[in-house]
């Protein structure tokens, strides 16, 4: 049986919950790399099958950790990184979701599609489309396979405990929300490739927070952050150029 040791959400966990993310992507990235040249050493892997690989075993790791976190932690810190029901019925918080999911969406069409050709920067599309764009076109079941594991369980569960469940919820203690989620955005979006791109997700991380702060339940950014993903997907499949 798990002690419950009244665990509390501090910054100084919240820094460091950063710094073991970025550490697992860094251990993980090596890992992946020398593995494939041990064991195929007469194959050349693709940057792409290394990227995927390699995000997807950073990603259980973490999740592994976030999982030991919580064993140890006890459940009085469970609500402090939002696990808990939703403060709004389920019904309202699904509709609220898929509503703020077609809003942000369409204004990133509209960056894409129409802002970014305005600059001559038409076509730019990001890290993990062109992952997913080229798995599709040269990789078999096992790499779509693990490309979809990633983008639509480990990714978001990931992205959304170590952002909104531990940094944006630390934040909030000492700042006013919008300010936190104005914080933690910025760092997300930082995170992603490209440049370019950033508004972008700055967007959908601003969405994903503010989803987080009026239902008060990570399970909703959750959601809607597997939603997006999902949609992408789906987009990539059809083949529609309106990857983002």
């Amino acid at each position: 049986m798990t002690k419950d040791i009244k665990s509390q959400l501090t910054l100084k966990r919240d820094i460091l919950a950063i710094v073991v993310m970025y550490a697992c992507q860094l251990l993980a990235g090596i890992i992946t790399s020398y593995s494939f040249k041990f064991f195929v050493p007469s194959k050349t892997v693709s940057i792409e099958v290394i990227g995927v690989s390699s995000a997807l075993l950073s990603g259980i790791i973490i999740l592994f950790l976030f999982w030991w976190d919580l064993n140890r932690s006890g459940k009085s810190f469970y609500p402090q990184i939002g696990l808990q029901a939703s403060k709004i019925k389920n019904n309202k918080g699904v509709l609220l979701v898929i509503a703020a999911l077609v809003s942000t969406h369409f204004l990133a069409w509209i960056y894409r599609s129409v802002i970014l050709p305005s600059f001559d920067q038409a076509g730019i599309i990001g890290g993990g489309s062109k992952m997913f764009s080229f798995i599709q076109a040269n990789g078999g079941v096992l790499e779509m396979s693990g490309f979809l594991l990633l983008a639509l369980i480990v990714g978001p569960i990931m992205e959304e405990v170590v952002f909104r469940g531990y940094l944006q919820s630390s934040l909030a203690k000492r700042i006013p929300s919008w300010a936190a989620i104005l914080v933690t955005s910025v760092i997300f979006a930082a995170g992603h490739s490209p440049m370019i791109l950033w508004p972008m997700y700055f967007l959908f991380s601003i969405t994903w927070g503010w989803i987080y702060v009026r239902t008060g339940s990570l399970k909703m950014a959750i959601l809607i952050h597997v939603l997006s993903n999902l949609f992408y997907t789906v987009i990539g499949f059809a083949g529609w150029d309106i990857l983002a």
